[in-house]
């Protein structure tokens, strides 16, 4: 297992789970500490599937620790960005889907980790993977043509 790399992944998945650069590096800090300290999943090939649970978990207890801030009702897009109107209607259609629908996509799509690791740190089969995943992905594209023009 490359390291870096699954490190990489964990992060970015902290980071759109918890939306602070700061916090996701210390979740995913403490995920590897954790996972170094459990040599059984290291041995058996299962680390991918460890790393996200615990990464899942660690995020779900920062995220019950900090308020949320409510976006002011005039936010305007800087000219010449459209993309700033995508992204928000993006993070409003994400935030519409259910947990497990959310950390489905971002696991897949985000850091394209395998189904098997998908599938260890959800606890599903397979098979559930593919079926919840195509659902999810289905609902996010309803939600966005809801929002379109």
């Amino acid at each position: 297992m490359d390291i870096d790399e699954q490190y990489d992944r964990i992060y970015r998945y902290c980071l759109h789970k918890l939306g602070s650069p700061a916090q996701a590096e210390d979740v995913t800090q403490e995920t590897f500490l954790r996972w170094l300290s459990a040599a059984g999943y290291r041995e058996e090939g299962r680390a991918l599937g460890y790393l996200y649970t615990v990464a899942r978990n660690l995020c779900a207890d920062q995220y019950r620790r900090q308020k949320a801030e409510p976006l002011p009702e005039d936010l305007a897009a800087p000219d010449g960005e459209p993309g700033v109107l995508d992204r928000l209607a993006l993070a409003q259609a994400l935030a519409a889907l259910t947990d497990q629908e959310r950390d489905l996509v971002l696991m897949r799509y985000m850091n394209e980790a395998p189904v098997g690791a998908v599938a260890a740190a959800l606890g599903i089969s397979r098979f559930a993977v593919y079926r919840r995943t195509a659902a999810a992905l289905d609902k996010l594209r309803t939600l966005l043509r809801e929002d379109g023009p």
